[in-house]
């Protein structure tokens, strides 16, 4: 099974809904080396948590065969939905342990679906190689959108 890491990246950071961008990074080793796609895009009227989990559904949108994931995030909460919650939430009908509909549902629905086709690891607040090119264009991003 070929192995992809995922690396993304967002500018929204807070609870409250604001303007910002992500960035994600695929890549994957071919016989020449890294082969990366990479996309960046604007956001607005979103929370943290919303943006992190638009950046990660983003990029599973562009895999299309079923692989194994490494997925790098500086996001405590996506990696602890993904390795703690969603399997319960899915069982639950969507509820949180206290029956209360669980925040950003849709979000985590879809990511569900994406994540189900693949293998995955999480790496959570690790630096890689991609790390300041990535904040670096998001921040352009973000800038041009508050101009």
């Amino acid at each position: 099974m070929k192995r992809v890491n995922v690396y993304v990246y967002t500018t929204v950071k807070g609870p409250r809904r604001h303007s910002g961008a992500y960035t994600y990074v695929l890549e994957v080793d071919t016989s020449k080396g890294p082969a990366t796609k990479s996309h960046k895009e604007r956001l607005e009227n979103v929370t943290e948590h919303q943006a992190d989990l638009l950046s990660l559904a983003a990029a599973l949108k562009r895999i299309y065969k079923q692989c194994h994931l490494v997925i790098y995030t500086d996001s405590v909460y996506l990696a602890s939905g993904i390795e703690k919650w969603l399997d319960g939430w899915q069982k639950n009908d969507w509820k949180s342990a206290k029956g209360k509909e669980v925040a950003n549902a849709e979000e985590w629905k879809e990511l569900a679906i994406l994540l189900n086709e693949h293998e995955y690891e999480l790496c959570v607040r690790q630096k890689h190689s991609y790390y300041e090119w990535m904040v670096s264009e998001a921040e352009k991003v973000t800038r041009e959108c508050m101009q």
